[in-house]
């Protein structure tokens, strides 16, 4: 799938017909599902030691931790709905290739750096938070830099992940989803926009 790539960025089947890719989104899924079943069965088990086994003195520190399993068990669930997101981008967009894509910048943050599907000499950032890398390591993000299979338009989300596919995760730009955001209106073709609008994206008109 890598070698013969088109170089037009929106040629070729869609990211979801490329053997291996709803799989790796499957297990993406089951992962996260697994994560967010844990904190919850962590918290019911915080309740019962609170109940049935601590003193009543106990019981104030552990509401606290009773809180923040809690809170943790509902992020987890709420980030399985960036499964959707990604399911609707893999099915709009064709699996590209790039090399040597992953730039960190001086506040440690990791930035991809992609073609600009209507002008390909030019790059597009999609930025993430230095704490999710750092949780990956090295190791991992070394894979991506170089080579990255990558499926989106940079201007809007991607999905990006690592030859096989594997370790996808979804990066967007803030103006793509955010409505306190403006949405992005300037050098895009009738296909950009079209593609962006069938992922749910904000386009200007």
């Amino acid at each position: 799938m890598t070698k013969n790539l088109s170089k037009h960025a929106f040629e070729g089947p869609s990211a979801w017909d490329v053997a291996g890719t709803s799989r790796a989104l499957w297990r993406w899924a089951g992962l996260r599902l697994a994560r967010a079943v844990g904190w919850v069965a962590l918290w019911w088990g915080a309740v019962y030691v609170t109940v049935a086994v601590l003193p009543a003195g106990a019981a104030v520190p552990m509401v606290v931790v009773l809180c923040a399993l809690g809170v943790l068990a509902v992020l987890s669930f709420g980030r399985l709905w960036r499964g959707l997101r990604m399911r609707r981008i893999l099915r709009v967009y064709p699996w590209r290739q790039e090399s040597g894509a992953v730039l960190i910048t001086d506040a440690g943050d990791a930035a991809f750096r992609l073609p600009d599907p209507d002008h390909p000499e030019k790059t597009v950032s999609l930025k993430v938070a230095a704490g999710l890398f750092r949780s990956w390591g090295g190791a991992a993000l070394r894979d991506y830099d170089d080579e990255l299979w990558y499926a989106g338009d940079p201007r809007f989300a991607c999905v990006v992940a690592k030859p096989g596919p594997r370790g996808l995760a979804c990066l967007a730009q803030p103006t793509a989803y955010d409505h306190r955001t403006s949405p992005r209106r300037k050098s895009l073709s009738p296909e950009a926009r079209s593609r962006a609008r069938a992922i749910g994206a904000r386009v200007a008109d």
